[in-house]
């Protein structure tokens, strides 16, 4: 027997010896002279077995109800909703447990007369159990909402050390002697050639940088900024390479106010750059729109002879820090043509 299965038949067996319990404990309330006689245990017996199917059929009720509003109504983030879903769920589903469980019952000991059908009575009967389901409810509903707060607790946490480990391979990237070789490389030779243009670059080099510090301690920023910012970063790249050998091509029609993860359009276009050839003839094309509630950022593909080295990091930085916001996964695509990252938009709200 495998160990999945080892564990569910330990919880099977607990759900059985819980609910054997509670059936034997019930009569107490009301027969606890009967336990000290043989001939009592004669006389509630039945009431042990009746008290046994109910705690089974309350508790698988409350059970069924639990998982499909975790599914749906989270506590966290629709506490409202919750609350009202959990009471009527348990209405609905512990009430027919119990008039399911009362009508077994009655039948194994033949007492209903299925001609004349007892309704209400059984209605009557299925009333009580019911209010044991309430505080079953209430206990999972203590129990449940303690959970998840937890487990938001070590996801904040995890976000946390995501984000740090993020600000530092941002800046270890961002600010590493290669990029700023490259940088006042470039800036050398338009001073001599172009001083306007020289200015011009210097002032997008400073914005570079300026955005870089101010997203740091973000987990989110609006999509407006990261484009801005993506198009600083291009240009910046325009002026280390041939204009005619690399395009960026950015749709007119996305929601501005989405949210995504800082830097994360960055990332992707540095990517693109460090594993493509750029051509004249052949430019680098990467383009970012949107489909629904997903922003694609796409490039052909046309991979360098000597691969660049890659620590894969960029990529797995995104899908890390979406996975722990709790959105969407990130999805890659790549064809023997294109490369295509769908990013999911957050919504403010």
């Amino acid at each position: 027997m495998s160990q999945a299965a080892l564990l569910d038949s330990k919880k099977l067996l607990k759900w059985f010896g819980i609910n054997a319990l509670i059936g034997f404990c019930i009569p107490m309330f009301y027969a606890g002279d009967k336990y000290f006689s043989p001939s009592g245990w004669l006389n509630i017996w039945d009431d042990i077995l009746y008290g046994f199917m109910m705690s089974c059929g309350i508790s698988i009720a409350v059970g069924i109800n639990e998982r499909i509003l975790d599914r749906y109504f989270p506590w966290l983030e629709n506490a409202g909703r919750r609350l009202f879903f959990e009471i009527i769920g348990v209405t609905l589903l512990g009430f027919t447990a119990s008039y399911l469980m009362n009508v077994l019952f009655y039948t194994l000991f033949d007492k209903i007369d299925y001609r004349n059908f007892p309704w209400k009575t059984l209605a009557t009967y299925a009333q009580y159990p019911l209010y044991v389901g309430y505080g079953v409810t209430a206990f999972f509903i203590s129990q449940g909402f303690l959970i998840r707060l937890k487990e938001a607790a070590v996801r904040t946490q995890k976000l946390e050390t995501e984000r740090y480990r993020g600000e530092v391979r941002m800046l270890k990237d961002q600010l590493n002697p290669h990029f700023l070789f490259n940088s006042f490389n470039a800036l050398t030779n338009m001073v001599y050639e172009d001083a306007d243009l020289a200015a011009a670059y210097i002032q997008r080099l400073s914005k570079f940088y300026r955005y870089v510090l101010e997203v740091q301690n973000e987990d989110l920023v609006s999509l407006k900024q990261e484009l801005k910012f993506a198009r600083d970063y291009w240009s910046l790249q325009e002026g280390r390479f041939h204009p005619n050998s690399l395009q960026l091509e950015i749709a007119e029609d996305l929601d501005d106010n989405a949210l995504i993860p800082p830097m994360t359009l960055q990332l992707l276009l540095e990517n693109a750059l460090k594993h493509n050839q750029l051509k004249s003839d052949s430019p680098l094309v990467l383009k970012i729109s949107q489909e629904n509630q997903q922003l694609l950022v796409s490039n052909n593909l046309q991979k360098r002879l000597s691969p660049a080295e890659s620590s894969g990091i960029g990529l797995s930085n995104i899908k890390a820090r979406y996975r722990l916001l709790n959105k969407e996964e990130v999805q890659i695509e790549e064809s023997e043509r294109d490369f295509l990252v769908k990013l999911p938009l957050i919504s403010k709200d």
